[in-house]
């Protein structure tokens, strides 16, 4: 029989089996089935993650882009655990992004897994995450997560599923600005896949790709 810890074990394998996985497979991606997902918990992220930070994106596919700058906050929730500021990160997200375009981003205050990003000439963004699942280990994060985007405008309207892997870690002390005094920066990448409309269907493999690499710098708690 197995014990609570075992059965514990045991799913963290798989799920890192399946992280290691949608990574390698990368970018020949096909939709995720999520056997393990929990979308009634949030992100957690290590402890070292807690504080204010400047993440710089670079998108490794097309080089000759500008990097994308934003600020991100996480911190401490009410069951002690590092989560990310979603109001706060989307809005920053969103403002890097789309620049003048955005007006504002609302997250549902029901749900950590439903926002809507409101821009200009009555454009919006409703997102929904529909799975998620990680590996809770203090010296990596790894997750995946999958959202369905409709996007709304006068006359029309158009679905898209996009699944992104990130998997981040303390950065090489070769390589990192850090002084020892202070928090060392994080680095990592994220794989973004793109799905189209078809919601569901196991078959559907990504109509498009993107790796982007990321570099987060502490600025403060």
């Amino acid at each position: 029989m197995l014990t609570m810890n075992n059965a514990f074990a045991l799913g963290e394998l798989n799920v890192r089996e399946f992280l290691d996985n949608r990574e390698n497979l990368w970018p020949e991606l096909f939709l995720p089935n999520f056997q393990l997902s929990d979308t009634s918990k949030d992100l957690v992220y290590p402890n070292w993650f807690e504080g204010n930070w400047l993440v710089t994106s670079q998108d490794l596919i097309n080089e000759s882009e500008e990097p994308v700058v934003y600020e991100v906050n996480f911190y401490r929730n009410n069951l002690n655990e590092i989560v990310g500021n979603r109001s706060k990160n989307a809005q920053s997200i969103g403002k890097a992004i789309f620049g003048d375009k955005l007006i504002k981003v609302v997250n549902d205050p029901q749900s950590f897994n439903s926002q809507i990003t409101y821009l200009k000439d009555d454009f919006y963004i409703d997102s929904r995450i529909t799975g998620r699942t990680q590996i809770q280990d203090n010296d990596i994060f790894f997750a995946d997560e999958l959202v369905i985007q409709t996007a709304h405008k006068p006359g029309a309207s158009r679905v898209n599923q996009v699944e992104a892997i990130s998997k981040f870690k303390k950065c090489d002390e070769i390589n990192s600005e850090s002084k020892d005094n202070e928090k060392k920066d994080i680095c990592g990448f994220q794989y973004i896949a793109s799905y189209g409309s078809k919601v569901g269907d196991p078959s559907v493999h990504a109509v498009k790709t993107n790796k982007y690499k990321l570099t987060f710098k502490f600025i403060g708690n």
